[in-house]
């Protein structure tokens, strides 16, 4: 312990990790689709003249983008979709650590105690928990199919998608974009133009963890998903989003008791569809197609 105290030195002097955190509670606030926030948002929505012409079908689970591939197939333009899109607190999410400073911090739930020590963070607070669940979460057992890997470093990002994508093949990512947006709020957004389906061989998916660095949850499903981009342009602040969707074709080896199951009504394996939300990535071969699909 005492010689990861003191190669840890190195870490403070990038602004210390430990102060560029700030408010955990505001990253789970801000950061997700959280009820309290999104149910506020979709109270003030529902009251303004926008929201008149809100479809009853759609239900809280669109408001968090979930959709089922039927759905999908009816985003044709002009279709309007009631979503909240939150907004990244880049300030609540510290950056990547040289890779000399992690390899003097241990990643591990067994040594959650010396983590949260050397950050001095109480366990029992807010922050404690979530490193914590953080931590847990990376070390759960990949379902069949799935190859996953919490990377904590640009060199580990590389390695996981080298393995991936394989040695000659060249990569990139997209994700969820809507730049003219500076304050999230529950409104219907109108479709643009028909959903486009990504076409690569492979794909990554990546989702930013709140942790005491930079730490991305990756995975690759080898039994199959679709990526779809969908144009969309807000109804009360006119902001236009281009934003990713993912649909997993086969939800068989989910648990039959996961919540989607029972806020869809569909069955257990059919195909699911969700928005990523800005902050998640999608890597694809490169060069890859863009092509309008019927889903």
């Amino acid at each position: 312990m005492h010689n990861l105290e003191e190669k840890s030195n190195r870490l403070f002097s990038y602004k210390s990790a430990n102060n560029r955190m700030k408010d955990w509670e505001g990253i789970e606030r801000k950061d997700s689709f959280h009820k309290s926030e999104s149910n506020e948002m979709k109270g003030l929505g529902r009251k303004d003249h926008n929201m008149e012409h809100y479809d009853n079908k759609y239900d809280e689970r669109v408001e968090i983008g979930l959709f089922t591939l039927d759905e999908l197939r009816g985003f044709s333009v002009g279709k309007k979709l009631p979503i909240f899109f939150p907004i990244r607190d880049h300030s609540l999410y510290p950056p990547f650590l040289p890779k000399e400073v992690l390899d003097a911090i241990p990643f591990s739930s067994s040594q959650v105690s010396n983590i949260l020590h050397l950050f001095s963070v109480s366990p029992d607070s807010p922050k404690g928990n979530i490193v914590q669940g953080t931590l847990q979460k990376c070390e759960l057992e990949a379902a069949d199919g799935w190859t996953r890997l919490c990377v904590t470093s640009l060199e580990s990002l590389y390695s996981f998608l080298r393995e991936v994508f394989g040695l000659e093949v060249d990569f990139k990512f997209l994700s969820t974009k809507h730049p003219t947006m500076t304050t999230p709020i529950f409104q219907n957004y109108t479709v643009l133009e028909t959903p486009r389906e990504i076409e690569s061989p492979k794909k990554v998916a990546c989702h930013r963890m709140p942790y005491l660095y930079a730490v991305y949850f990756c995975h690759f499903d080898a039994i199959g998903t679709r990526t779809f981009k969908l144009q969309l342009v807000g109804d009360i602040t006119g902001d236009e989003v281009d934003a990713l969707v993912v649909c997993h074709m086969d939800t068989s080896r989910w648990s039959s008791d996961h919540a989607v199951f029972r806020m869809f009504g569909m069955k257990h394996g059919d195909a699911l569809c969700h928005v990523f939300f800005q902050g998640s990535l999608v890597w694809i071969n490169q060069p890859s197609a863009i092509v309008v699909s019927d889903a």
